[in-house]
């Protein structure tokens, strides 16, 4: 719980120390430090100092994150060219390339220590490489970046308008949480696959999803934010009738594979629709954004949990077929707004 519990936190301030230092300068503060702290909790002995480094991880993740992403947006807001979803794509990239390197640290007996200590020196070269040249984009005109009231805010909570992005996007969340935590065990424990078998749940998903971020800039310049969310929400229905129905792994691999190409946008499109908003500066709309994001994933696998142990693993997902309807409803939350 303390790494859900430092994106919480962090969530909360971070986008008063965008607003007083700047992207650039908390990208390249947050990102060496994020990589930093796996790197030191490896030498932890106790379950407090432990404690501390997750929460630690936790916090500099969302602080990054959250960033990037206020970042990414103010590009798309100055050149009027989408690239929020080639971010996230970059991202799948970015996940995959790393298991696959812990796979290999693992099969080449190098020690956390050793692994995190090469990874903490490639990030901050390639932070100072990236990031040292970055111009950073003037913040998005939406009204609200001079209002003072808001900038007295101490915390950023989520507010109307984002709660009704998140109503959008709250399908992806859950269903990406259930995923990456019950994906294998469904394909083991429920449909009696092997262990290797099993194992490819989570790549299925994530390497669909990169697939569609890469493309879905495409798509929503020529046919717009809405139409894009809401077949792409009728492809995650259809991934998640294949993997309620499915009588062996291979059916619920494709299933798992459309859901991750269906949700592959809603967080990139959510983020653009939240900072365009224009109630409050961009900064805090993507913060309060991501709070929310991050208690949806959280809760979602133990109440998957709790489903699965009532009904079945199977019946489990089955729960959650009215989830992409709401998705569908709530899409026209993204709809470009006039003072965007």
């Amino acid at each position: 719980m303390a790494i859900p519990f430092g994106v919480l936190i962090s969530s909360l301030l971070i986008s008063r120390l965008i607003e007083a230092n700047g992207t650039r300068t908390t990208i390249f503060v947050f990102f060496p430090m994020f990589a930093l702290i796996p790197f030191l909790g490896s030498f932890s002995d106790g379950k407090l100092v432990l404690l501390i480094t997750f929460f630690c991880f936790g916090a500099t993740l969302s602080a990054g994150n959250v960033t990037m992403n206020v970042e990414a947006d103010r590009i798309e807001f100055a050149t009027d060219k989408r690239m929020l979803n080639k971010c996230h794509g970059s991202w799948g990239l970015g996940f995959l390339t790393a298991s696959l390197l812990g796979v290999g640290a693992i099969w080449l007996g190098i020690s956390p220590s050793v692994h995190f200590f090469l990874l903490f020196v490639l990030i901050v070269v390639s932070s100072i490489i990236l990031v040292g040249g970055l111009k950073p984009s003037a913040p998005r005109n939406t009204g609200a970046n001079n209002d003072a009231n808001s900038k007295k805010k101490p915390i950023n909570l989520p507010n109307k308008a984002t709660f009704l992005v998140v109503a959008f996007a709250f399908t992806a969340f859950w269903l990406e949480g259930s995923i990456r935590n019950w994906g294998v065990i469904y394909l083991r424990d429920g449909l009696g696959a092997l262990n290797w078998h099993a194992a490819i749940a989570l790549p299925a998903m994530v390497s669909m999803q990169a697939l569609g971020r890469f493309m879905a800039d495409t798509w929503i310049s020529k046919y717009g934010q809405v139409i894009v969310a809401r077949v792409l929400t009728v492809v995650v229905l259809v991934g998640l009738l294949f993997v309620v129905a499915s009588q062996t792994a291979i059916f619920a691999l494709i299933g798992f594979s459309l859901i991750g190409l269906g949700i592959s946008t809603a967080v990139p499109q959510s983020i653009s629709a939240v900072a365009r908003w224009g109630d409050r500066p961009s900064a805090e709309s993507v913060a309060a954004f991501s709070m929310l994001q991050t208690l949806i994933a959280f809760i979602a696998p133990p109440v998957f949990g709790f489903f699965a142990s009532w009904l079945s693993l199977r019946y489990a997902w089955a729960v959650f077929l009215p989830l992409p309807f709401i998705a569908i409803y709530f899409a026209k939350s993204l709809a470009p707004r006039e003072n965007a």
